[in-house]
């Protein structure tokens, strides 16, 4: 049986590294792990013991995951209190909101340069290099919101 928890433990460990990841505080992914491996539902008490936090912050990091779109909150036929498991596809769903939010990043950097560029004076030899290094990196820029979008379109 200890071997089995110890399996147990270091499985929720490593993936509760997966979740920090994809910037999920330690409480959330280690959350998202339990509810990941667990075959049923659980409350927030049951969460709060499994993880050795309290109720309030078990409760703040499941609203934060269920904004998320990462739990859903679960009926239970007798019991009064809201239960909570993991979606089907957690590892995806995680994957795809990071893609979006690269892709949103990514624009936005864009964005940015572009304004830069225009601001920056054209004919002034001082100047030559950064718009070398401004015209650069805008290429890069622009060919990662480029893939980006193709994978976000894909997922």
């Amino acid at each position: 049986m200890k071997a089995q928890t110890s399996l147990y433990d270091s499985l929720i460990m490593e993936l509760t590294r997966t979740g920090e990841l994809f910037r999920l505080s330690a409480t959330e992914a280690r959350l998202l792990a339990v509810l990941y491996v667990e075959n049923h539902s659980q409350t927030l008490d049951q969460m709060a013991n499994i993880i050795g936090k309290s109720k309030t912050a078990v409760n703040i990091a499941i609203r934060n995951l269920s904004h998320l779109g990462l739990v859903d909150r679960v009926w239970v036929k007798g019991e009064r209190k809201d239960f909570y498991t993991s979606v089907n596809s957690v590892y995806s769903k995680l994957m795809t909101l990071q893609v979006k939010q690269w892709h949103t990043q990514t624009t936005r950097q864009v964005e940015a340069m572009e304004q830069f560029k225009q601001a920056v004076p054209k004919d002034d030899p001082q100047w030559q290099q950064m718009q070398e290094k401004l015209t650069s990196s805008l290429q890069f820029h622009e060919q990662a919101a480029g893939i980006l979008k193709k994978v976000t379109a894909i997922s």
